[in-house]
């Protein structure tokens, strides 16, 4: 024997009846997907909210979230190739909001000497190993407190670093960028 839910005249009855196929697997103690599943088979439409109008004043409140989730505008759209080249040129360089001045292969350079080895080390067994801020031992990084952008001159000053756990460096860092 068939079970109820596979069965085309029961699925068609419930369905005139109900009008939900939530309802009708509570019935036939089965999944709402199993139910979708053999109406699709058996070709039986459901409505849904196809075919439903909205009024006028939804259609405004959608548009005003719409817009106010994304001013530009570019929700399920994408650059032209001509674009993306044209935003990419003005984004190099000194265009960029992360520009530095272009000290940042100077820096990679600084970071490899000996003297900021022996500084990096320094600041972190002076702090025991441990985070200045939230008392972890792991992942534990030297951190300039005047940033070495700010002032190269305080960038080997042992009094100008702090030991951080990499979390709250990053948190740091992320306070100091938005000052």
């Amino acid at each position: 024997m068939m079970p109820t839910h596979q069965n085309r005249k029961w699925l068609t009855e419930q369905y005139e009846k109900t009008r939900s196929i939530y309802k009708m697997a509570e019935i036939a103690k089965c999944h709402p997907r199993t139910i979708h599943k053999w109406m699709t088979k058996h070709g039986i439409p459901m409505s849904g909210m196809r075919g439903i109008a909205h009024t006028e004043e939804t259609k405004e409140k959608i548009s005003k979230g719409v817009i106010a989730a994304n001013p530009t505008g570019m929700t399920g759209r994408t650059h032209s190739e001509k674009t993306k080249q044209y935003m990419s040129l003005n984004r190099r360089g000194s265009k960029n909001g992360n520009w530095k001045g272009g000290v940042t292969s100077k820096i990679r350079q600084f970071r490899r000497t000996k003297e900021y080895v022996r500084w990096r080390a320094e600041v972190i067994s002076r702090a025991g190993g441990i985070c200045e801020d939230c008392g972890s031992d792991e992942n534990i990084e030297a951190h300039h407190i005047i940033s070495i952008h700010k002032d190269i001159t305080k960038a080997l000053d042992k009094n100008n670093g702090m030991a951080l756990c990499n979390a709250c460096h990053k948190i740091r860092d992320r306070r100091q960028t938005n000052v």
